[in-house]
């Protein structure tokens, strides 16, 4: 058997209270939980024993996943058995493994392979939740890899982690290597995986993560594993500027010309275009996106248009491209603005001939997709400095599509707001669950660099740490609560809100020598609402 014939269908059967691999039993664990038993590890026992308890937790996972994989199946060759363990990672939804490079002869000691962890869930959760850290912290994923190699081979083999999402990496990437192989560079890491000084702080954590486990188990009972009402939508917008962005994308939908979508990080972009092929004719074929900017070159070429069988080193079989995948459907390209020049070539050519060549192929293959792309760049600048192809530009945006800040559309903050505080409450079981006044007001205020997404992490904190289920000025973050309190330090606390938005519309009037179209676009609102404000004022 191949590592690649495994299915997860085949490989998990479930019943009334069980679920299993082969008969061994598994719980799944949402991975915000992890995330939680990550920090909870940490505040009691420091950052480097919770090293070691999830690296050695990691460990003795990846031996159990290796024992079932040779009960269970016979394997073609043991680098079979070994690669294996990488397909079981992408399976268990640890991360999407890819394997770069791999390297097994009659001598163990000579083992070296090379893994890409996509989407790891680690540094995933890391980032939701830290700011990037200085070292890599994909611990469970390398003990996980470890013990499994380690298994197979029959000798002690570690992977070290020599990139990292959560450091500011654009990937995660990790080279296993025999103890010998690795030699004195391994004198500092091995010691998170041996066992010393922490069995006692195991034992006295186990009954705490079991609690948590068992809870994480009826919530699981209860909860489905997928809840399409939870996917994001656009509700209550009432700005006139979004309005007219999903005007544009309602009609630009019905035809299969090639859209780039423009706008900051966190705006949306992916939303608008899964939007447009959800109202598009297209919308029963499959919609594929991808990160264009996570993956190098060789990695990315391999992501869209596949591979024949012996390609590259460690292309073992051949592989169907994003583009092929995608037949019939809607293919979206994040983060365009990314790709090399010499990438670029090779997308322009199949924007010009809809047709792609796979790697190690000479014959073309057609391609029915359709084409939405998204960047937070400045192409016209990139254009200028020769860093983005004018052509390509031009392929692309054939119907460009600019997401405005949240911050433009001030409009929109509450009912956005409120849908989020509803989502949340179904999520996260928490029934009535309110925005107290006292808050709307700093949700207003606030400018939200990192606009919807940001938004989204700050209700779902709130609503984590509320009381009663009323989210209050104090449950927001500090980033949130700020801005308005460094606001109220300008005028009188005993000061309603129309009368503060008033003083502030006449302070940027001033400012701006009395024109009412400059004092619009400061403000964030249109030149007619600017209009009715102050003719309401003149009223009282």
């Amino acid at each position: 058997m191949k590592s690649d014939d495994l299915k997860l269908e085949e490989l998990v059967d479930t019943s009334e209270g069980w679920l299993g691999l082969k008969g061994r039993r598994l719980v799944l664990i949402d991975s915000r939980t992890l995330a939680q038993m990550r920090k909870e590890i940490a505040g009691s026992v420091g950052m480097e024993q919770a090293r070691r308890i999830l690296t050695r937790i990691g460990f003795f996972w990846g031996q159990a996943d290796a024992a079932a994989m040779k009960r269970i199946f016979t394997w073609d060759s043991q680098e079979e058995w070994i690669k294996a363990g990488a397909r079981i990672r992408s399976i268990q939804g640890l991360a999407k493994t890819v394997i770069s490079n791999i390297h097994v002869e009659d001598d163990p000691d000579s083992f070296m392979m090379e893994v890409i962890w996509n989407n790891s869930f680690e540094s995933e959760q890391y980032l939701e939740v830290e700011i990037p850290s200085g070292d890599p912290i994909c611990w469970m994923l390398l003990g996980h890899a470890s013990g499994y190699t380690t298994f197979c081979l029959g000798r002690e083999v570690y992977f070290m982690e020599e990139q990292c999402r959560a450091k500011g990496d654009r990937i995660c990437k990790a080279i296993g290597r025999t103890r010998k192989a690795w030699g004195n560079r391994l004198k500092h890491d091995i010691a998170y995986f041996e066992m010393e000084d922490i069995h006692s702080k195991i034992v006295k954590l186990s009954e705490d993560l079991k609690q948590k486990q068992r809870e994480l188990a009826r919530q699981r009972q209860k909860m489905a594993l997928v809840d399409p009402s939870q996917s994001r939508e656009f509700v209550g917008v009432q700005s006139p500027v979004f309005r007219h962005v999903l005007e544009l994308a309602n009609k630009v939908a019905q035809y299969d010309s090639t859209i780039l979508i423009t706008g900051e990080s966190g705006v949306g972009k992916e939303v608008l275009a899964r939007y447009i092929h959800n109202n598009s004719r297209r919308a029963k074929g499959a919609f594929l996106a991808i990160n264009c900017g996570a993956l190098p070159d060789t990695l990315l070429e391999s992501e869209l248009f596949g591979h024949t069988k012996g390609a590259f080193t460690g292309a073992d079989h051949a592989r169907t491209g994003l583009f092929e995948e995608a037949k019939g459907g809607t293919l979206f390209l994040d983060e365009i603005g990314d790709v090399s020049t010499a990438m670029q070539i090779k997308l322009l050519r199949v924007l010009q001939e809809r047709e792609i060549l796979r790697l190690g192929e000479n014959l073309p293959r057609k391609v029915d997709v359709r084409i939405v792309a998204a960047t937070n760049k400045d192409l016209h600048k990139q254009i200028q400095e020769d860093t983005f192809r004018e052509d390509l530009f031009y392929r692309l945006a054939v119907v460009e599509i600019h997401i405005p800040p949240l911050r433009e559309r001030k409009e929109d903050i509450l009912s956005l707001a409120r849908y989020l505080v509803k989502r949340y409450a179904k999520r996260l079981h928490i029934p009535n669950l309110r925005l107290d006044s006292s808050a709307l007001d700093y949700l207003q205020a606030y400018h939200w660099p990192g606009n919807i997404r940001e938004m989204e992490n700050a209700i779902e904190r709130a609503a984590v740490v509320s009381h009663g289920g009323v989210i209050l000025p104090e449950n927001l973050p500090l980033t949130v609560t700020k801005s308005l309190d460094g606001f109220n330090r300008f005028y009188p606390s005993d000061m309603t809100l129309e009368q503060v938005e008033m003083e502030h519309i006449k302070n940027v009037l001033k400012k701006t020598g009395g024109s009412r179209i400059k004092a619009a676009d400061i403000l964030g609102i249109s030149q007619a609402t600017l209009w009715r404000k102050l003719k309401e004022t003149e009223q009282n």
